[in-house]
């Protein structure tokens, strides 16, 4: 498996693309989320099997009409979008604001929570945002990668065992109902059990400060800071 991270930002980082990370295995790509400024970081949006989005704000989902209408124009398969409940009505709404597109983009959504693409076996686990989320877990070649989305730590992500945990970061101290910061997350990353940690949708002021989250956070597990482009082999 690879992971690349597309898009790392947040809905107020003009320096970024928003939150988007593909999976790659041997004949499968999958994307989860498809925030504003991603499609243009996709190298092959013809190639991309699925797109698995955790929760439908914009800055997870804003691309997601730009690579349907892409893909309607160069005569591509159906796309495969899977997301939260509330997913498929997302979708009607956004076809009611583009009723040009209503009989030309192509699209299967499902609301299940488990499910395979390709080679990929996936299970979600809801998460602790303001609206309904989810996180993704991705299996393929006894390899195992986690995304989070947005959502404060809880213990059922970290008890995941895994190679990869993608976890937001969104803001540099305090609590948060709905997002992470590294006061929250310390108190759970004992527990974790991901080989290794990659923080992502970092606001600007958490950048700012991230150097200092690093070595902070790492004195429990291997933890590193996520970058648009970043490849990483799993």
């Amino acid at each position: 498996m690879k992971v690349t991270f597309l898009g790392t930002g947040t809905c107020i980082d003009t320096s970024k693309a928003q939150s988007c990370i593909l999976i790659e295995g041997e004949k499968t790509k999958i994307l989860v989320d498809i925030g504003a400024g991603a499609f243009s970081r996709l190298k092959d949006f013809k190639g991309i099997d699925a797109v698995l989005i955790t929760h439908n704000h914009l800055d997870h989902n804003g691309d997601l009409l730009a690579l349907l209408k892409a893909r309607w124009l160069t005569g591509c398969e159906p796309l495969r979008i899977f997301g939260p409940k509330g997913t498929k009505a997302f979708l009607e709404s956004l076809l009611e604001a583009y009723p040009y597109l209503r009989r030309k983009v192509e699209f299967e959504v499902s609301e299940e929570e488990a499910f395979e693409v390709g080679e990929f076996r996936v299970y979600t686990i809801p998460t602790k945002h303001s609206i309904i989320s989810r996180a993704y877990v991705v299996e393929a070649e006894g390899r195992r990668v986690v995304v989070s989305g947005d959502t404060s730590p809880i213990p059922e992500l970290m008890e995941v065992e895994c190679d990869v945990l993608i976890h937001e970061m969104s803001l540099p101290k305090g609590e948060s109902e709905h997002h992470t910061t590294p006061d929250t997350f310390e108190e759970l990353l004992p527990m974790c059990r991901a080989k290794t940690v990659y923080l992502t949708h970092l606001y600007p002021e958490t950048r700012e400060v991230g150097e200092e989250i690093l070595r902070r956070l790492s004195k429990y597990r291997e933890v590193r800071m996520a970058e648009d482009g970043m490849e990483v082999v799993v």
